[in-house]
């Protein structure tokens, strides 16, 4: 609310300028350039951009300008300007403005249009007065704007005719019609972020450097601060000077103005229009600035928005934590199908073991010795913990004549199945040299 009783007395002063005092004053075409043509692609979001601005070039020389722009459905921007120049002395100019957007290509816009369509009333001669056409400027502009993190740069590339390229602040009758090349830069930085960016302004606009800032006060409103032809800069002012010299016409200004932006309000069917025909570029993000004219609706907005990147972020730890799960989720259901399938490899193989194992038997009964040994040798390979399996190889082997196998592929057995009794037997058998062939028949039988 202080804030917003500082602007009263801010506005008269403004105003006061335009009713008291060059056509392209700073701040006073469509934009948010300082005299430049540019493409601002946020201005659909307001249904008027109103500016004051004046510029001062000594303490007893300004020019002054209110301005009016707005932006129809269809995509032309329209604007309304009357200036107060500092030559012809005690006129008056009433500009009117047309643009219009012809090409978009991801953040690449291009835009043409007329400016400075002039009625002039009030000057010295009245062959002055009356509709001027000399003036009138033609232009294209190019401009790309290019966003990383919170900060933003926008570059505007065109040429134009008429005062675009030549501004005087000395009034010239007869005017002629050049082409010129200008260029603008416009870099925003969140440093006052509660009420919007700051845009630092640069151009050159075809005779002189500008240079410039925008400071949002509140959500809707901005003040301007600015100097043209600041390659002169030293020559500000001369006519408050011992050495006077009379004014030029690419004299120094310091511009000082205020900006207020009049939001659009749209409904959902507008938006969705609106969207359609010019993209998400405009509508991208939800403008809620409709809410900021109210400061308990502007705590209620900040209030909400907090609260949305709190859920946000909640939202996305859980999907992070999700993600895991189902990760940790694969990984167990991959092992089981592993363990399932070592299982089933294990349990066929054990199956072929036993098969083997039971002809080997068959064959030690009809004492083919060694094809019971290539039997016992394939149930060995296909599960080599098998106890049973050695414990018959080592009878094959004391069969076959060869002690010392025997004994090993006994103790072999043990060592699988500590409580294989028989092998105990055997080997204790042995050992007392009692071991007879009924004994390790009487064995086999008992192992089957």
């Amino acid at each position: 609310m202080p804030r917003a009783k500082f602007l009263i007395p801010l506005t008269f002063i403004l105003l006061a300028g335009v009713i008291d005092a060059n056509s392209r004053v700073a701040f006073s075409r469509p934009g948010n350039m300082m005299r430049v043509p540019n493409v601002d692609i946020n201005m659909y979001k307001n249904l008027l951009a109103v500016n004051i601005s004046s510029e001062y070039l000594s303490s007893s020389q300004s020019s002054s300008a209110f301005s009016v722009n707005t932006m129809g459905k269809s995509g032309y921007l329209y604007g309304l300007s009357f200036v107060r120049p500092v030559n012809p002395a005690n006129s008056g100019e009433l500009g009117f403005h047309l643009q219009k957007n012809m090409f978009k290509y991801g953040d690449v816009n291009i835009d043409v249009g007329i400016q400075d369509i002039i009625f002039r009333q009030g000057s010295d001669s009245a062959d002055d007065d009356g509709l001027d056409t000399k003036g009138v400027s033609l232009f294209a502009v190019l401009s790309s704007a290019k966003k990383i993190d919170d900060y933003a740069i926008a570059t505007h590339l065109g040429f134009g005719s008429g005062k675009i390229n030549e501004d005087s602040h000395l009034y010239v009758s007869n005017q002629k019609q050049n082409i010129g090349v200008f260029l603008g830069f416009n870099f925003t930085a969140p440093f006052i972020k509660k009420n919007g960016e700051i845009n630092f302004l640069t151009e050159f606009d075809g005779k002189g450097l500008n240079i410039g800032v925008s400071v949002p006060i509140l959500k809707s409103t901005h003040i301007n601060l600015g100097i043209t032809h600041f390659e002169n800069f030293g020559d500000f002012a001369t006519e408050d000077r011992t050495d006077w010299s009379a004014l030029k016409g690419d004299a120094p200004s310091i511009t000082f103005g205020m900006g207020i932006n009049v939001p659009r309000i749209l409904d959902a069917d507008e938006v969705e229009e609106l969207n359609e025909q010019f993209g998400d570029g405009i509508y991208g993000k939800t403008d809620s600035s409709i809410l900021y004219y109210d400061p308990i609706c502007t705590d209620v907005v900040e209030t909400l928005r907090d609260s949305i990147k709190v859920n946000k972020n909640v939202i996305d730890n859980l999907n992070d934590y999700n993600n895991m799960l189902q990760h940790n989720e694969a990984v167990l259901t991959e092992s089981t199908r592993k363990n399932l399938l070592r299982e089933q490899v294990g349990q066929s193989n054990q199956n072929k073991a036993m098969r083997h194992l039971s002809r080997s038997l068959r064959f030690f009964y009809d004492e083919e010795y060694r094809n019971a040994l290539s039997e016992v040798n394939f149930a060995i390979e296909l599960n080599p913990n098998l106890a049973i399996a050695y414990g018959r190889r080592g009878s094959i082997y004391y069969k076959l004549g060869d002690n010392r196998r025997a004994t090993l592929n006994w103790n072999v057995a043990l060592q699988l199945d500590p409580e294989f009794t028989e092998i105990y037997d055997m080997l204790q058998a042995s050992d007392e040299n009692r071991l007879t062939p009924v004994i390790i028949e009487k064995i086999q039988e008992n192992i089957k």
